[in-house]
């Protein structure tokens, strides 16, 4: 073996541990939260903001848009799964208990809200955008949450968010806006 005995039995261990846990999540969740009413919220703020974007959409720029979106998602997992593993914050209610972080929050509020933003008023400077979305889901969606008992912060401050959905929001709107995009060309 590669890997020296005694580190192989020490991530056993850990991982046993990690079974154990998630079982009791998993059983919490099926009790408590499964057809409550808090998932039936977290239900439907997956499912309705996409509806609405998919209808109001602008059609000629869907696929340019849905780029941007999936790196808000992306991002937005990636950063929340980390956050969840360290121990900034925790969700108690969520629509799949095999995922760290919060899935309406992460794949629809997060996402639409880019598109949305990117769509209205093109004009406007996106650092402008940028500084609403940020305000929007650190200073508003966070504690709104928090209230709600979906989502409970351990070691971190929704200030800390600030800049951090400025970048994701900056990042996604050059990734739409980018004209470096190849036109493909078919045989």
């Amino acid at each position: 073996m590669i890997i020296p005995e005694e580190v192989a039995k020490k991530t056993d261990d850990v991982y046993k541990i990690l079974v154990e846990a998630n079982q009791k999540d998993h059983n919490i969740w099926m009790e408590y939260v499964f057809l409550s009413w808090q998932w039936w919220f977290c239900f439907i703020l997956s499912i309705i903001p996409w509806v609405l974007w998919w209808k109001y959409r602008k059609k000629e720029s869907t696929n340019r848009l849905l780029l941007g979106a999936f790196f808000t998602i992306f991002i937005s997992m990636f950063l929340d799964s980390f956050g969840t593993e360290l121990g900034y914050w925790d969700y108690r209610y969520e629509l799949i208990p095999f995922l760290p972080a919060f899935f309406p929050w992460d794949l629809s509020l997060l996402p639409v809200a880019f598109l949305l933003l990117v769509q209205i008023k093109p004009n406007i400077s996106p650092i402008l955008k940028a500084i609403f979305y940020a305000f929007l889901s650190s200073l508003i969606g966070e504690p709104f949450f928090e209230w709600l008992g979906f989502y409970k912060s351990i070691n971190w401050n929704h200030l800390y968010s600030l800049p951090i959905q400025f970048i994701i929001f900056l990042f996604g709107y050059f990734l739409v806006t980018s004209t470096s995009f190849e036109e493909v060309k078919r045989r």
